[in-house]
């Protein structure tokens, strides 16, 4: 399918905060619906992260411009070593893939395009232009289990499900699926 050219952004913190109004409007449009399931302060937490998150030095972000509408973005950041994505799954995952070192993964923590600009390559693009230049040997992320759009996209664009967490306690949805995606690194 082909449209209007979209143009790409890539960025740290000036360009999250500089699009900060226009990744929340989007990303209400498309996460506060089904097939996804939040809490009632869903879109206060997701903005309350990202303005948390975009002060890491390792975070990233990449946006998608149609004109001057931000119609895609994609975020995350380096894992710390004390993080506890490894943790909670509901069959075991094997240690080569839990083993943890500074500066081995990269946490996709969003990724959303309007409705309207999906089946065009944008989402692809947008991980694309996020996660080309990193130095991480990996990203993971998470995705609820019923949002079977997303699972086909990422199983489309290469990512390999390790499997689901959960239940998470205080977390809603209790459950996520976790892929990995193996970076090309130089």
């Amino acid at each position: 399918m082909t449209g209007p050219a979209v143009s790409l952004r890539a960025g740290g913190r000036e360009l999250a905060v500089s699009c900060h109004a226009s990744i929340r409007r989007l990303h209400d449009e498309i996460f506060l619906r089904p097939p996804f399931v939040f809490g009632e302060r869903a879109s206060q937490e997701h903005e309350d992260m990202l303005t948390m998150i975009r002060e890491d030095l390792t975070f990233g972000i990449s946006i998608a411009l149609s004109g001057a509408d931000v119609v895609g973005f994609t975020y995350g950041h380096r894992l710390p070593t004390d993080h506890r994505w490894w943790e909670s799954f509901t069959t075991p995952v094997p240690f080569e893939v839990t083993q943890e070192w500074d500066g081995r993964t990269f946490a996709l923590i969003d990724i959303g395009v309007s409705e309207r600009w999906r089946g065009r390559g944008v989402g692809r693009r947008l991980v694309d232009s996020l996660l080309g230049p990193r130095q991480e040997s990996r990203a993971v992320l998470s995705v609820q289990p019923d949002a079977t759009q997303a699972h086909a996209f990422y199983a489309a664009s290469g990512w390999q499900l390790i499997g689901r967490k959960g239940p998470i306690p205080g977390v809603v949805p209790p459950f996520w699926d976790i892929y990995r995606l193996d970076l090309a690194t130089d």
